[in-house]
């Protein structure tokens, strides 16, 4: 059993980098469940696992493992993990502004052959083939 204190600073770190259970654990090279079982208390983080914790995030291993500290991350992680956030948000928001790039220029080739169809028919019309 793991220390609830642990699971908590545990819980806690991973909710301020915004990633789910699976994306932190591939950060820490463990499983989604290894994840799950430390948060819910149900099983103790190895050695190595605390270590790449503290290494990655910038956290005191005597915040992780004993609570001494006021938050854990120095302002320096703190930055880094928004500015990571950040950049996720905007590789998100580009990739949605490719999307309303194709699709209007899907939207104005129809527009333009709608367009092409109209004038042969008024071309039809006046005797212009």
């Amino acid at each position: 059993m793991c220390d609830n204190e642990l699971a908590n600073r545990f819980r806690s770190i991973r909710a301020k980098t915004g990633l789910s259970q699976k994306d932190f654990a591939e950060t820490l090279g463990v499983s989604q469940s290894a994840i799950a079982e430390i948060e819910r208390g149900s099983r103790e983080p190895s050695r190595n696992i605390m270590v790449a914790l503290a290494s990655k995030y910038h956290i005191s291993l005597d915040w992780l493992l004993l609570g001494i500290e006021l938050n854990g991350m120095s302002s320096q992680a703190s930055k880094d993990i928004e500015i990571e956030n950040l950049k996720k948000e905007i590789a998100e928001l580009e990739n949605k502004i490719q999307q309303l790039e194709a699709e209007n220029k899907e939207i104005a080739q129809e527009l333009l052959e709608r367009m092409r169809q109209l004038v042969n028919i008024q071309n039809r019309q006046l005797g212009i083939v």
